[in-house]
């Protein structure tokens, strides 16, 4: 077992430990999440879980902060989303730095995506029939449906919910949902799942969500094909396959169904085998070694980066240099070519690369990222202070800009912006005491009367608000 379960599942016992004496203290302060006779959620309610799952998840689980995986990650989801059955499209996803294969998603847009989807996952077209699948049980809305049939009270409900993060923390995601959405009972964390006739609805509407939004529909036997050959030679089972029996007429079934779609070409996308080694590049211990087996397994692109972590920069740039003059135009190219000049402290050809492309591709998250990053080691702080504003107010539920922000602005020397970016990140873990106190630091800096000191005193007033809030519930 390694270190990581080891101590998620110490987290595990923890929080159940915790959640048990906070529910028979003060089970009067829970919200009411819905009645039991309808047992739908509200679309507010459903957002205000989201925004809890998220919370408590940044706070236990290990998040992928690469800028270029993220992004992919939720460019596909979007892709799957807009073709699915949700009524509305609102996403939060977040990618689990875990080799583990799982994947799952929650009501208020979460998607979770764990590294190890891509390493089992061989192409696009199995990867999108994962997200897919996991959106077909929220929008079918199976979660609500397991609510009804427990007959959850709102307490009962709230600690399952919050006990399952911790659950997701040690790779158990599945498990962590059924549990968040439909356990009467905080032990049966580990065994709920969808029924069989909820993973067969899953498939059938995941498959039609494949199918239109472009994909493969024979990636979905694919990927249940590897993922039970997988199982086959591990001693301990997946939670992910665990709580989705793969058996051989769920195979079958879905290679009939996939079979009655028409025809088309789906060809390779270099985007996605480029993202299976940058996200197998995420768990090198030893970068030399992992340099030269990419080479002897001809992965120039893994090659290059495992090259760069062992500071051989010259040669990582080299391989580098010539996968972009054949994709000049790719997106996970320029960030990668550029994060290892970056690296090399080549930051004015960075910067330079990168400019030129923000011009074709305006905003663009993971290049706007590299190009604060290559600013801030250029000396260029205030630059890339302004830069990363821009993309707060683009992506304000993205912890990890907020910090990056953060320390730029503490390179800048600018206090006030490093107080009102960390009170922003506090606020995204639910540490509401934390960011209150550096937007009071903040207000100090400030001084007279401005426009900047009564958004300020605004952004207290709300923070508060939200605190008290969360203190009701």
């Amino acid at each position: 077992m390694t270190q990581f379960r080891k101590c998620a599942r110490a987290t595990f016992r923890l929080v159940v430990v915790v959640l048990a004496v906070y529910a028979m203290a003060e089970p009067q302060r829970l919200p009411s999440l819905g009645d039991s006779s309808s047992a739908i959620l509200a679309p507010h309610e459903e957002d205000a879980l989201g925004k809890l799952i998220l919370q408590q998840i940044r706070g236990v689980v290990p998040l992928e902060n690469d800028p270029l995986i993220k992004y992919f990650v939720e460019k596909y989801c979007y892709r799957v989303a807009e073709n699915s059955d949700l009524t509305v499209v609102h996403l939060r996803p977040i990618v689990i730095k875990s080799e583990q294969f799982n994947a799952f998603a929650a009501p208020g847009g979460v998607i979770g995506i764990n590294l190890g989807l891509f390493l089992t996952a061989r192409d696009i077209h199995e990867f999108a029939s994962v997200i897919a699948h996991e959106l077909a049980h929220l929008s079918q809305r199976h979660y609500a449906r397991r609510l009804e049939k427990q007959k959850m009270a709102t307490f009962r409900n709230l600690v399952g919910y919050l006990t399952s993060v911790a659950i997701i923390a040690s790779g158990a995601t599945d498990a962590g949902l059924a549990t968040m959405l439909g356990s009467t009972a905080i032990a049966d964390a580990a065994s709920l799942g969808y029924s069989r006739a909820q993973e067969r609805e899953a498939d059938r509407v995941g498959l039609n969500t494949l199918t239109r939004a472009g994909f493969d529909p024979h990636g979905a036997a694919r990927m249940f094909e590897h993922m039970q050959q997988n199982a086959r030679f591990r001693r301990e089972i997946p939670e992910y396959i665990s709580t989705h029996p793969i058996t051989q007429s769920r195979i079958s079934d879905m290679r009939s169904e996939a079979a009655k779609k028409p025809r088309g070409i789906f060809p390779v996308t270099n985007d996605y085998q480029l993202m299976r080694e940058r996200a197998e590049s995420r768990f090198i211990t030893n970068a030399k070694e992992a340099a030269r087996e990419a080479e002897a397994q001809d992965k120039p692109y893994l090659q290059a980066i495992a090259l760069s972590m062992s500071s051989q920069h010259e040669e990582a740039i080299a391989i580098m240099q010539s996968i972009y003059e054949r994709l000049p135009d790719n997106i996970v190219v320029i960030g990668s070519f550029a994060d290892i000049l970056i690296e090399a402290d080549q930051t004015d050809r960075a910067i330079e690369l990168l400019t030129s492309k923000l011009t074709i591709y305006p905003n663009n998250q993971p290049l706007t990222l590299f190009l604060a990053h290559a600013l801030s080691r250029n000396g260029r702080n205030d630059e890339a202070v302004a830069h990363l504003w821009d993309q707060v107010k683009l992506h304000p539920e993205d912890q990890d800009i907020w910090y990056q922000l953060a320390e730029t602005a503490g390179l800048a020397k600018n206090l006030v912006d490093v107080h009102r970016a960390r009170a922003e990140f506090f606020v995204l873990r639910g540490n509401y005491k934390s960011a209150m106190t550096q937007l009071r630091l903040a207000r100090e800096q400030v001084g007279e009367e401005n426009r900047l000191s009564q958004s300020l005193d605004q952004r207290l007033l709300d923070v508060r608000a939200e605190a008290e809030r969360a203190e009701e519930s």
